[in-house]
């Protein structure tokens, strides 16, 4: 695993593993109460998944965010720091609506039996005075590490933004198709978070085993990590054809999202589910975002064969050394041959 170098780098990775950490021990604490409180029983209602579900997801989101900070600092990719940024408001808009969420069905439970007249939860334990002042403490911490990511990634920028020149020796046309495809691999690694947290949720809750909708619908998960892994390896290599294949995908995986949202949106029975409004958050942001990556991917797709592949294959080492270059100290001796020289960008 890739370990940060400078300062900023260390903080902008620390921010985001601190998160990590410590989500993870509120969400941990959240099902632990959950579990104490919930009889066997209660795997007969649909309502039972949506805390176990929704407390994995928000860790998955802020564990998945941290790594995407260690590929930025490693690539030293300004376009992904600034995803990074957005996803995190949205881990924090998504930590709001699970207060809200968890109230509701705690609220919920206890006058709700089995087909034998069985509570589903023990009525003698008041869960919500236990894990309130958690459920107000995640979004709080979610919005200060948030704030200052945003702070950091600033930082960041500035000290990326002449390694990214130098990678592409300052030709502006070079530059344009360089930064189409940073944009392309952004919105793939952003678009495929959206995309599994909505096929979790609408999955385990929505169609809730239902099969053959629920085969179909959890063997998304594989299919999606795979159209990632190969989007990047086509892109890179610049295979025309595979790229087209990956574009088909692309339009297949809107066109299920579509569908998706138009039912959440009707008055069927899959429009009838608990956690509905997080369902439609995760399935709206992954097409904006897929509609996005195909935009680019087709800009890619337009510009292979004109010189950006060697870049793009030596773009690491290249990028590393405009850094070091970047990062010399102030005292360091000018050259002399170069004291009455005009300053090169080449």
């Amino acid at each position: 695993m890739y370990r940060p170098k400078s300062k900023h780098e260390w903080i902008f990775c620390g921010i985001l593993g601190a998160q990590a950490l410590i989500i993870l021990a509120i969400e941990a604490f959240i099902l632990a109460e959950w579990q104490l409180w919930v009889h066997p029983n209660i795997i007969q209602i649909t309502a039972s998944y949506i805390v176990p579900v929704e407390s994995a997801i928000m860790f998955f989101a802020c564990i998945y965010v941290f790594f995407l900070s260690l590929d930025a600092v490693h690539h030293r990719n300004n376009m992904l720091l600034l995803a990074i940024c957005v996803s995190n408001a949205c881990a924090l808009a998504f930590s709001i609506l699970l207060y809200r969420n968890m109230k509701e069905t705690i609220n919920e439970m206890p006058s709700q039996r089995d087909g034998m007249n069985q509570p589903l939860v023990d009525p003698e334990r008041n869960i919500w005075t236990l894990i309130q002042g958690f459920q107000i403490a995640s979004p709080i911490f979610i919005g200060l590490c948030t704030l200052a990511t945003w702070a950091s990634a600033f930082q960041l920028q500035k000290e990326y933004a002449w390694a990214i020149y130098r990678s592409v020796q300052g030709d502006s046309d070079t530059r344009s198709r360089y930064l189409t495809y940073e944009i392309y691999l952004v919105l793939n690694k952003i678009a495929v978070f959206f995309i599994i947290c909505f096929v979790l949720q609408y999955g385990l809750i929505d169609v809730h085993f239902e099969q053959p909708e629920f085969g179909l619908t959890m063997g998304l998960l594989p299919v999606t990590l795979l159209l990632m892994i190969l989007g990047f390896y086509v892109v890179r290599l610049e295979r025309k054809f595979l790229m087209t294949f990956v574009i088909v995908c692309y339009l297949a995986m809107i066109a299920y999202l579509l569908s998706r949202i138009i039912i959440l949106y009707g008055h069927g029975i899959r429009a009838n589910t608990a956690g509905k409004d997080m369902m439609l958050l995760f399935a709206i942001t992954a097409l904006v975002l897929l509609v996005l990556t195909l935009v680019c991917s087709i800009r890619c797709f337009v510009n292979f064969g004109h010189g950006l592949k060697p870049i793009i294959a030596g773009k690491d080492e290249k990028v590393r050394d405009s850094f070091h270059f970047h990062s010399i100290g102030g005292h360091a001796p000018f050259p002399i041959e170069h004291t009455n020289g005009r300053l090169s960008l080449a």
